[in-house]
Parts: C-alpha cells; sequence; structure tokens
C-alpha cells in the first residue's frame, strides 16, 4: 500500500471520529479512535521497519502506548491508566528527539521559543491548581513531561529548519494544545466543540510527529 492511501485511509478515519462526535453516537467511537493509532503504525512500520535506525523503535512504541491511552481514555472509569500511557508515549517521543542527530545551532528563536512555551506551562497548571484535587500531583507531572516533550522537539529541529523537523515541533505543539483543551474540559468546564478539538489537534499531531521522524530518519545514512 502507498504512503499516500495510508494518509488518506487516517484522515477519513479520524474525520469519521469527529462526525462521530458532532452527531453524538459514543458508540461508534470505540471502533473510529482506536483504529487511529493502528493505521499510524502500519503507516510507520511501512515506511522505517526496515530502516536500520534503532531511534525508530521510540517512534513504534510511543504510538502502542498512545493506542492504550486511546482505549483507556474511552471508558470514563480508566482515566488514571489512560493518563500513564500518555505519560509513557510522550517520553519515548522525548527519547527519540534527545537521540535524533540535527541538533542545529541554538539560536534566539529557539530560546524565546522555550521561555514562552515554559511561562504556558506555568501559567496552565497555575490555572487548573484549583481545580485538580487529589490529582494535582499526576497532572503536574504530566504537564512536565509534555512541555519536556515540546522543548526538546524544539531544540533537535529548530522552529525554522526542514519541513521534517517543522512536521515535528508542528505535531508536538498540536500535542500539548489538545491536551490542554483536555485537561480543561475535564477539570475546569467543557465549551462547545471541545471534544472536537481535541480529538482533530491530536489526530493531527500524531501523524505530524510521526510523518516527521519518517522523513527524517530516511534522510540519515
Amino acid at each position: 500500500m502507498q504512503p499516500k492511501t495510508w494518509g488518506a485511509i487516517y484522515f477519513l478515519i479520524l474525520l469519521a471520529d469527529l462526525l462521530i462526535i458532532l452527531c453524538d453516537i459514543p458508540y461508534a467511537r470505540y471502533v473510529t479512535k482506536p483504529l487511529l493509532m493502528i493505521l499510524l503504525g502500519c503507516y510507520c512500520w511501512w515506511q522505517a521497519g526496515g530502516l536500520y535506525h534503532p531511534v525508530r523503535n521510540f517512534i513504534f512504541m510511543a504510538i502502542i502506548f498512545s493506542w492504550w491511552g486511546d482505549v483507556f481514555l474511552l471508558f470514563g472509569d480508566f482515566f488514571i491508566p489512560g493518563l500513564i500511557s500518555f505519560l509513557l508515549a510522550h517520553i519515548l517521543y522525548t527519547s527519540y528527539f534527545i537521540w535524533v542527530k540535527p541538533k542545529p545551532k541554538v539560536g534566539y528563536r529557539e530560546w524565546i521559543a522555550a521561555l514562552l512555551i515554559l511561562a504556558y506551562a506555568g501559567f496552565f497548571v497555575r490555572f487548573l491548581y484549583p481545580h485538580l484535587g487529589a490529582l494535582m500531583p499526576a497532572v503536574i507531572a504530566y504537564t512536565a513531561v509534555i512541555t519536556i516533550m515540546l522543548l526538546s522537539a524544539v531544540f533537535a529541529f529548530s522552529v525554522h529548519g526542514a519541513q521534517w523537523g517543522r512536521l515535528c515541533v508542528g505535531g508536538a505543539t498540536l500535542f500539548v494544545i489538545s491536551d490542554s483543551i483536555l485537561a480543561t474540559e475535564k477539570f475546569y468546564m467543557s465549551f462547545p466543540g471541545s471534544s472536537l478539538l481535541v480529538m482533530l489537534t491530536y489526530g493531527l499531531a500524531q501523524w505530524m510527529i510521526v510523518e516527521g521522524s519518517v522523513k527524517y530518519l530516511k534522510t540519515v545514512k
């Protein structure tokens, strides 16, 4: 199957999942949501499975843990296992970003981006702090991990590097946005379209990170 075909199927399933959310047919999501990471994993294996770059395994494992996170979060009583699954996925993505080779020279753009990311993380934790209750340590730990994930992407590829780097940084940014909306919805208040935004940004984030990573790995000799 051609890469464009995998991409077309992935985005069709993502669109179907968004329509299911919009039409409020929750049980149909037991099919569409878990299918997304299965398709992404197959695409990643099709593209990078034969490449001799051990760091690709970080991406494969991150997709697997993301799949577990998706499955757990479909059930309201399994929020903590879902949180742990995505925590591990972010650690694996971070490991990938730390081990990749580009590491461009750090300039003022990267330092400005890093300061903005840290400021946002601090503001967001402060915003949710009164509403977290017993989950406060878990949410703070998760925020720290996903912040480090985004910072590691910025310093691995820079904010103005090659296309694959921009995809990875953009995907990591969308992941932070998706998790921020999800946390706001769970701990503070939901708002019209919040679930759609969570899934849209999440689906795009995963695809961009994997697509950027695969493109990068194909350039490494």
